[in-house]
């Protein structure tokens, strides 16, 4: 019977440790959740001022020596993404008004979406497959939902 009472005395002991194992893991979890919470707000905050110090450089074009450099390298990023963006509607044949920033095929002259007129970028591509209208005014074929001609701009 010893020997029982001693296994059970044991079981007790051990299951009581795990129990407070497992409260110290659940506590440094919450508690590491927290410092990760808290180093993600200093991320922000830093991004935040390095977004400041840029807006400041872009608007005045004077910024701290000691941050030229970098924003000088912002710059030249930011001039790369324009070109590959370029590239990506060119290979998409699209181009983006010039008066509301929708996308629109190259060959359209004016958008569909606000009516500003936009230069031709590149040799008119063949027709859409089964245009839903016609301009009433010059008979060219239209997309769906189009509020103005993408050819003589007559609003619809």
């Amino acid at each position: 019977m010893a020997f029982l009472e001693n296994l059970g005395k044991k079981i007790g002991e051990t299951a009581q440790a795990a129990a407070k194992k497992s409260s110290e893991l659940v506590e440094t979890t919450k508690l590491n959740a927290s410092i990760n919470a808290e180093e993600e707000k200093i991320h922000r905050l830093y991004s935040q001022m390095g977004k400041t110090a840029y807006q400041h450089f872009s608007e005045t074009g004077t910024t701290e020596e000691y941050l030229r450099e970098a924003c000088e390298q912002i710059v030249a990023h930011e001039q790369n993404i324009k070109e590959l963006r370029e590239k990506i509607a060119e290979v998409k044949g699209i181009k983006s008004c010039v008066g509301c920033g929708a996308e629109m095929e190259r060959s359209q002259v004016f958008c569909s979406k606000c009516g500003a007129k936009n230069e031709i970028q590149q040799a008119a591509p063949e027709e859409a497959a089964a245009p839903s209208a016609a301009c009433p005014s010059c008979g060219v074929a239209l997309a769906p939902g189009s509020a103005f001609c993408t050819s003589c701009g007559t609003k619809l």
